[in-house]
């Protein structure tokens, strides 16, 4: 016959699986900050008229704290090609879902 686990004993293996459900899902909430701090960072169009290379990057990647997948954009303006092209790398890096767009054209 089987006897039920004495209650701290399963107390904490609840709290154990609750741990491991809460490292599980951290990686997507990390994802997303990075998502904040990359679009925060882009070189901004507006402030850069006269950069002659634009960047796109479009797509979609998990929200914060869920596994539902949002549309995220990115536009940035560069003075160089490779300057544009690094920027692009990182910024289809923070997309885990299906890629949209992926360009760095002479504006």
């Amino acid at each position: 016959m089987y006897a039920c686990p004495p209650r701290p004993r399963r107390a904490a293996a609840l709290l154990a699986v609750a741990a491991l459900s809460l490292s599980i899902a951290a990686p997507a909430a990390a994802d997303y900050n990075q998502v904040i701090a990359f679009r925060a960072a882009t070189p901004k169009c507006e402030a850069n008229p006269t950069l002659p290379w634009i960047g796109r990057a479009s797509g979609q990647t998990t929200a914060l704290m869920s596994d539902l997948q949002v549309p995220v954009s990115f536009v940035g303006c560069f003075a160089t090609e490779a300057q544009c092209r690094k920027w692009l790398g990182h910024g289809v890096g923070l997309i885990n879902g299906r890629i949209i767009e992926n360009s760095c054209k002479r504006r």
